[in-house]
């Protein structure tokens, strides 16, 4: 019986310190459970790898965004070149298409000036001068007239021209000679001597109407002389004119 007694507080005994030792260690635990946890170094390992997996996700967005900026750069350099480029061909295009219509228009001229040189040689091969011969008795039908006489030249910038060429009222080119077959040529009023006559006048020798004037009516002729300082120096004075 008293070794059951005994038996009992041993085990009473027992219980109690386990009892009591569980409850330090649980309130220990619960004491220090906050501070444990921080300053648990798996938790701050784990910490460190989220903290650097945050900056690797903004490293990596980073990255992204300047990889977005360079392409847009790029892509505005370009449409800047295929802009300069389109307008340096829109240039070019209508350099050429002015080029082509200036040198169409140029052939254009060139191919007016000649055909008004094909009419005025038409007109000058199909006018007929019918030149009578002087002879040196005069012929019952010569006739003596009195007429003002002025003077003109073959200055392109005095007359009207063609294709450059100053031509008379017959068609004869008198750009570079005021001759016919070595005789003068005046302009005169074809009512008064026929185009085409041989006259001599008082002071010059035989000369031939081939030309006619806006200004040459009745008994006027016009004499063609080489230069304006000739035209003036011979002025304007009365000859006498025989026409054969």
């Amino acid at each position: 019986m008293q070794f059951i007694k005994y038996t009992l507080m041993i085990l009473m005994t027992t219980f109690g310190i386990l009892l009591f030792t569980s409850t330090a260690d649980a309130a220990q635990i619960g004491v220090g459970t906050q501070q444990k946890i921080v300053q648990n170094p798996l938790e701050l390992e784990r910490q460190a790898i989220e903290l650097e997996r945050k900056k690797e996700i903004e490293r990596k967005e980073k990255l992204a965004e300047e990889k977005r900026l360079e392409e847009e750069r790029r892509l505005s350099e370009e449409k800047a070149k295929q802009e300069a480029e389109r307008i340096a061909e829109e240039k070019r295009q209508a350099e050429e298409k002015r080029q082509a219509e200036e040198a169409k228009r140029q052939a254009e001229e060139a191919k007016r000036l000649a055909e008004e040189k094909a009419k005025a040689e038409a007109a000058k091969s199909t006018t007929q001068v019918t030149a009578t011969p002087v002879s040196s008795t005069k012929a019952p039908s010569q006739k003596v007239i009195t007429v003002e006489s002025t003077a003109y030249t073959n200055d392109a910038g005095d007359n009207k021209t063609y294709g450059g060429r100053v031509l008379t009222a017959t068609g004869h080119d008198v750009t570079d000679s005021i001759y016919y077959k070595g005789m003068r040529i005046i302009a005169v009023d074809p009512s008064v001597i026929p185009l085409g006559s041989v006259v001599h006048v008082e002071g010059i020798g035989d000369a031939i109407a081939l030309d006619t004037g806006g200004r040459i009516r009745g008994h006027i002729v016009d004499l063609l002389v080489d230069t304006k300082r000739d035209a003036i120096n011979w002025g304007r004075r009365h000859v006498k004119v025989t026409i054969y």
